[in-house]
């Protein structure tokens, strides 16, 4: 990685004084069960300089891109509290990237069924594109054994004699919280995710897709009770900015990093009101990805109902297939129902699918998307998710839980298909 600049030495020894004292080398498996409950993040004011490193502050990670457009760096020049931050600054996007400073940890059963809420203070300069804050929590064995050993991911991998197509990794859930202001002052952003039974890592990370500058300091890290789950009424839309007419926070951008991808609002194509979501691939990828808008609705209540997700869809000289796709996350697995595949040219078409939630789903992922590699263009429009009633198919037990993409229940591929209109914006 690359420096932004180097801090002065004299301050460098006495921060590396002081940083030592307060953490007294007690560094082993960072599970943070034994700190404070005021703060669990590890180095939270990137104070504490890697040992042996010329910048880089202790505890943290950064993502690895082998672009040299993306510079990382841990500053005196300007910090909210302390005397350093860190900071990203990105000068291209013709490869899409989410660079990131990340810290995880390895979770204790004293924080299942509770809130793991992150939060860090950040400062936008000169920001064209998204910035962001981030909790995920995953069921994870080879990163937790992998911190254990003191190894490599791929090295616990093979102790274990896990190859890695059979990699268990389990994502339990998904929170961001994006900001695409180009100028700020500090900014405290916040990200509240509920860690489920069984998970045992939790991932928190920090930073842009796009380019300009983003500064972060203060990170702070806390297990509270959590929160009831939102209510689901029936018959509602539960997507936030459904129709993309707000600025495109409430989605997560999903693209792999293939050149001549592009995953963004388009204000000429719109089916109603004033944008759209617009895709757009050169094809010149390697391996099939899940490519486009999605969001994931994370309600431990969301488990044994009959859903619809629903939306508009225009394709222009696809080569490839676009669909909408739900994907439930539970604790033995991820199941998704099976949809039905577009591609060549059409004009605003209404498309559905509709599916029983897994008892016990923890997590729904609802997709508007095509496999990119796949030259063309894709429009989506006023999507739609919501629950239409309680589960259609009584559950069987099982011997065990098929983790495969493509299952669905007999039911569901039996059961006629309605195809509702989605609703139109005014």
């Amino acid at each position: 990685m690359h420096r932004l600049r180097h801090a002065p030495l004299t301050a460098l020894c006495g921060l590396l004084a002081l940083a030592l004292a307060g953490h007294a080398a007690d560094r082993p498996a960072r599970s943070a069960a034994a700190r404070p409950a005021s703060n669990l993040i590890l180095n939270p004011g990137f104070e504490e300089p890697l040992p042996g490193h010329p910048w880089m502050p202790a505890h943290w990670d950064t993502s690895v891109s082998g672009l040299a457009s993306v510079f990382f760096g841990r500053d005196t020049f300007i910090a909210h509290g302390g005397h350093y931050s860190i900071s990203i600054a990105n000068l291209s996007t013709i490869v899409p990237m989410a660079h990131n400073w990340s810290q995880s940890f390895i979770v204790p059963r004293s924080w299942w069924g509770k809130d793991a809420v992150f939060s860090i203070w950040t400062r936008s300069n000169g920001l064209q594109g998204r910035a962001f804050i981030r909790a995920a929590v995953y069921r994870d064995t080879l990163s937790k054994m992998a911190r254990l050993w003191g190894m490599t991911r791929d090295k616990a991998g093979d102790s274990l004699g896990i190859k890695p197509i059979d990699d268990p990794i389990l994502e339990l859930g998904w929170r961001t919280t994006y900001f695409v202001e180009p100028e700020t002052e500090w900014v405290k952003r916040e990200a509240r995710i509920y860690l489920p039974p069984s998970m045992n890592w939790l991932r928190l990370s920090c930073g842009m897709n796009g380019t300009g500058q983003v500064v972060l300091d203060d990170a702070s890290l806390t297990v509270e009770p959590a929160a009831p789950p939102p209510p689901l009424p029936l018959h509602t839309n539960l997507l936030a900015d459904p129709g993309f007419e707000g600025d495109g926070t409430a989605w997560e951008y999903s693209m792999p990093p293939y050149a001549g991808v592009r995953v963004e609002r388009d204000t000429t194509l719109a089916h109603g009101g004033r944008a759209c979501m617009h895709y757009q691939d050169d094809g010149a990828g390697f391996n099939m990805v899940p490519t486009g808008a999605c969001q994931p609705i994370v309600n431990r209540a969301i488990g044994g109902k009959h859903v619809r997700v629903s939306a508009w869809l225009k394709t222009d000289s696809l080569i490839g297939n676009a669909n909408v796709a739900m994907f439930f996350k539970t604790l033995r697995g991820t199941t998704t129902p099976v949809p039905k595949l577009y591609s060549q040219t059409m004009d605003w078409t209404p498309i559905s699918l509709e599916a029983d939630t897994p008892p016990g789903t923890y997590e729904a992922w609802i997709w508007f998307m095509y496999q990119s590699p796949s030259s063309g263009r894709v429009y989506f429009d006023d999507c739609s998710f919501e629950v239409l009633g309680p589960a259609l198919e009584v559950p069987r037990p099982t011997a065990g839980a098929k983790r495969s993409a493509g299952t669905a229940s007999a039911a569901a591929r039996a059961r006629p298909k309605s195809t509702p209109t989605p609703p139109r914006k005014p």
